[in-house]
């Protein structure tokens, strides 16, 4: 059972993570059943693929829908994550497991890590190889990997409650936030908002003030984060 579970029996079509990037021009919207869907995909490549790493996962990756919905996965199957949006993190061999971009996986590769996960910017979720992109070898390619795995999870996963943050929100607001830089950031501009049984947009890039004003009117974003 994921841990979006509580969101689909709510409201599974509505959106709930709408993610904009201005560098790329482009909106992308998910559901509750979507993220569901997407979540227990990746819990499952997770356990089936790499054996549930029992250290930490790091996502060495920028702001963007898919580094949204891996920490879902992994927040789904019980596991832990650093996440570093800003890549700032000099590559070791230290964790098991690593989720980064085609211009940082040789470097990760080269550092001995376990297993590599390399995740295209393609914003339709392409692999590296489908979009034009070489993998380095003995690197995973997320995209075609993760489709391979089912849409339902049936271990256990921690309860979305646990992520209310009356500080964040107690009501189902539609939230317009910044790009997170790190795990607690995802958890106040991601998970508090959908324990609340609310929704986010969040936008990534550069963005006039004009820009974010009418992003807001589109979504119909009740507040803005800061």
């Amino acid at each position: 059972m994921s841990v979006l579970t509580p969101l689909v029996a709510s409201d599974p079509a509505s959106p709930r993570l709408t993610v904009y990037d201005e560098a790329a021009g482009t909106r992308m919207e998910f559901s509750a059943i979507t993220l569901d869907n997407w979540a227990n995909k990746i819990a499952n490549m997770l356990i089936d693929e790499f054996d549930a790493p029992d250290t930490a996962i790091l996502l060495d990756l920028p702001v963007s829908w898919q580094a949204a919905v891996l920490p879902l996965g992994i927040t789904t199957a019980g596991l832990t994550t650093v996440v570093d949006t800003a890549q700032n993190m000099t590559p070791t061999a230290e964790p098991r497991l690593v989720f980064t971009t085609t211009d940082r996986a040789q470097q990760w590769v080269d550092a001995g890590v376990a297993d590599v996960a390399v995740v295209s910017d393609d914003p339709f979720g392409r692999g590296v190889v489908e979009s034009g992109g070489t993998l380095p070898i003995g690197a995973v390619d997320f995209g075609p990997t993760v489709r391979f795995y089912g849409d339902q999870y049936y271990g256990d996963s921690p309860d979305l409650a646990q992520w209310v943050n009356p500080e964040v929100t107690n009501t189902a607001e539609r939230l317009l936030v910044p790009g997170w830089r790190n795990r607690e950031e995802f958890d106040r501009y991601v998970l508090a908002p959908l324990a609340a049984d609310g929704s986010v947009v969040v936008v990534t890039g550069m963005a006039s003030a004009e820009r974010l004003a009418h992003i807001t009117e589109a979504e119909k974003v009740t507040r803005q984060l800061v």
